[in-house]
């Protein structure tokens, strides 16, 4: 059962809602894409039935940040570069997290963001921000180029790429991913399947899983159970 719950941040208020597993392993911080909500993102998706022994927080999103498909940000949202709205969405999430390692204090290590589409360039902007806050990242149908070029830690990380996918530049997201094997300087590739290949440093156990299906925009429900394998590493 997904509960909900309220704070506030930087002077918004703010909700999530949160599934909570009887023996909890890791947190997941989940973003949906523009003009989302934390309720539409958890009902198409169901992320706690795959990753079923963890922490699940949707995150919902406020307007106010214009950009792409929605110039005027009348739409739910997130922040996409640091200074975008003085900085709402880091603040709100330097506030969760800390909300989070008190409530789970020995999950405090394990914590992993998740995005989709605009919520997926936040989640680049948080590795780029808060790299210290989180264990790993999943990034669905973004891209963080400039991020990535001008220097992040290394982490492990999860990229899944639509080949159809018309609303993100399906080049610079494989660009993205070339980035991160360069940034892990991986030296063991593993194919798991056609869509799957893990790209791994055997030295420092970073790796970055790219999942590359022929779909477009939306988060391919087969790459799910392949989001948990990466969690739970």
């Amino acid at each position: 059962m997904l509960e909900t719950h309220a704070f506030t941040a930087a002077g918004k208020d703010r909700t999530y809602l949160q599934f909570v597993p009887a023996s909890p392993e890791n947190i997941i911080l989940v973003f949906h894409g523009n003009g989302g909500t934390a309720d539409g993102f958890a009902k198409k998706y169901v992320l706690e039935k795959y990753c079923s022994r963890s922490v699940v927080i949707y995150m919902e999103g406020i307007p106010g940040i214009g950009g792409g498909f929605d110039p005027k940000g009348l739409k739910n949202g997130w922040q996409r570069k640091k200074g975008d709205g003085e900085d709402r969405d880091l603040f709100a999430i330097d506030e969760l997290v800390g909300i989070l390692k008190k409530d789970f204090p020995k999950l405090k290590d394990r914590i992993y963001a998740m995005g989709h589409s605009n919520g997926g360039r936040f989640t680049y902007l948080l590795w780029s921000e808060r790299p210290d806050a989180f264990k790993g990242f999943i990034i669905n149908a973004h891209q963080g180029v400039d991020l990535l070029e001008a220097g992040l830690q290394p982490k492990s990380a999860m990229i899944i790429t639509g080949k159809q996918d018309r609303v993100v530049n399906h080049v610079n997201q494989l660009k993205s991913a070339e980035l991160i094997k360069q940034l892990i300087q991986f030296n063991h590739t593993q194919p798991v399947n056609d869509e799957l290949t893990i790209y791994s440093n055997t030295k420092t156990k970073l790796h970055l899983n790219h999942f590359i299906h022929p779909g477009g925009h939306d988060v391919p429900k087969p790459a799910l159970p392949f989001v948990a394998n990466f969690i739970y590493s």
